[in-house]
C-alpha cells in the first residue's frame, strides 16, 4: 500500500543523518528520511547551492515522498531514500 504524505508536510533537520519527514500507511505512522548526500547530490546536478539542503528537499519533495513510498512497499521499516534513488550520476 502506497504511504500517504503528512498533511501538516512538517520535517525535522537532524544534522547528523539527513531530513527526516512522517508519512501515513492508514492510520500508522512511518518515519522516513532522506539522506544529506541524496539532497547535496541533488543541488549540485541541479545547479544549485549544495549546502542548502532543506531547498533541495522542497524542490523534490513529491519525488522523495514517491521513493520513500517505493522503498517502504519494498520491505523497509524506516525509509531512506538515497543518492542514487534521487539522482541519475550515471
Amino acid at each position: 500500500m502506497p504511504l500517504q504524505p503528512d498533511r501538516l508536510a512538517q520535517i525535522v533537520v537532524d544534522v547528523s543523518s539527513g531530513i527526516l519527514f512522517a508519512m501515513f500507511d492508514g492510520d500508522k505512522r512511518v518515519v522516513c528520511e532522506v539522506e544529506w548526500g541524496a539532497l547535496t547530490d541533488r543541488a549540485i546536478v541541479d545547479g544549485d547551492d549544495e549546502s542548502d539542503a532543506r531547498a533541495a528537499f522542497e524542490r523534490h519533495r513529491e519525488k522523495i515522498y514517491a521513493i520513500a513510498s517505493q522503498n517502504y512497499d519494498a520491505g523497509e521499516k524506516w525509509p531512506c531514500v538515497t543518492t542514487y534513488q534521487l539522482t541519475d550520476l550515471g
